[in-house]
């Protein structure tokens, strides 16, 4: 039984069902149900105070565990020459003679390299999240780093286990890091916020099961081999015109900077907008939110700003393609470990890992790139 299909999670069965009544032909409906997955989305329910250690949590600074430095990614001074040259359009001549390039660096005479801080994305504690999955660990903690310290957008996600029991010290008591913000700015999670999280259903952009994705049309056909060979063809031609068909829901009807101020005012889908709730709301509702925010009513669903077990988006190759040319094996067999919206400019960071390697909860081999 694949613990990530939104099909095996009884918590679940009314969501894919309203999902999948949606669609006339119970073929197309049985294809599409092998691409959605039993997902978690988090969302922002308070400013992170830092009076809880290990808590689930967006941006800030992270509770490591006593003894765990912060990470850094160690940049040679001519690596560092070549990014100051390539984000300001000088010669590194030019850069050494006119620039301070490295006085908002920490210089490790041992390794002879710079230590650039990676920007911290987020801490998940497993146990607040059991109740909703079953592929994470059970408990512990999970921490999202990302090293792009280049304007060159080259990216490369680290993510750490904490075992449950290790002692934290909280990222209160960690000093002030030195980012270079020509190099490495921090600017999109110097805010931190206190996660929640719920059960939910992603599925994935229907255009994306196509020849450029092998692997996506490969998992569609297994689930129509047994109609004949010209039924099969409809429904794989069905599949170009599904998101038209599709009624309309809450999370389709927001544009993208209204989704991002749900998620920074504590409001949770399911929960009842009080009157207070509504009338403490800003003046920045478009005409959506207004038909859809009723006082006194549970909020509808609307996408989190960060998701477990979701789909990365593209118009061309899935991320999962771009995984598994990275680090090997099939593109079927990783799973976007984490999406996070990553900036007001509709940019999505999906961190990718391989199933195998969560199952064992191994966690080095990670692969980062955006929805594009």
């Amino acid at each position: 039984m694949d613990m990530l299909l939104a099909e095996n999670s009884p918590i679940r069965q009314q969501l894919l069902e309203q999902k999948l009544v949606q669609f006339k032909d119970p073929h197309l409906a049985h294809t599409l149900s092998t691409f959605i997955r039993s997902s978690v989305d988090l969302y922002p329910s308070a400013i992170e105070d830092y009076a809880q250690l290990g808590n689930s949590r967006l941006g800030g600074l992270p509770d490591l565990p006593v003894g765990m430095d912060y990470p850094v990614t160690l940049v040679g001074r001519e690596e560092m020459l070549d990014a100051y040259a390539e984000e300001f359009d000088h010669t590194r001549e030019y850069i050494e003679e006119h620039y301070c390039w490295s006085q908002d660096s920490d210089w490790d005479e041992a390794a002879q390299a710079f230590r650039v801080p990676m920007q911290f994305i987020a801490q998940i504690n497993c146990s607040e999240l059991k109740a909703f999955q079953s592929y994470l660990p059970q408990e512990g903690r999970l921490l999202f780093f990302l090293e792009r310290w280049r304007f060159s957008e080259m990216l490369r996600g680290h993510v750490y286990y904490v075992a449950e029991g290790q002692q934290l010290n909280s990222g209160k008591a960690i000093a002030e890091l030195k980012f270079d913000d020509a190099v490495c700015a921090n600017y999109e999670y110097e805010a931190a916020y206190q996660l929640q999280g719920i059960a939910s259903i992603k599925m994935i952009a229907t255009d994306m099961v196509n020849s450029d994705n092998p692997h996506l049309l490969k998992l569609a056909k297994a689930r129509l081999q047994a109609l004949p060979e010209p039924q099969q063809a409809m429904v794989l031609e069905a599949l170009e015109v599904v998101d038209d068909e599709l009624a309309p829901e809450w999370q389709d009807q927001l544009y993208f900077f209204d989704l991002m101020k749900m998620n920074k005012h504590g409001l949770i889908p399911g929960q009842i907008l009080t009157q207070a709730q509504w009338s403490a709301l800003p003046d920045w509702q478009s005409s959506n939110l207004q038909a859809l925010l009723v006082p006194e009513q549970p909020l509808p669903y609307y996408n989190g700003i960060a998701s477990i077990n979701g789909h990365g988006d593209s118009r061309y190759k899935a991320p999962e393609l771009h995984a598994a040319a990275e680090l090997g094996g099939n593109a079927e067999d990783y799973l976007v470990l984490l999406k996070v919206v990553y900036s007001e400019h509709s940019m999505q960071l999906n961190f990718i890992i391989h199933q195998a390697d969560l199952a064992v909860g191994k966690f080095d081999r990670i692969y980062c790139i955006y929805d594009y």
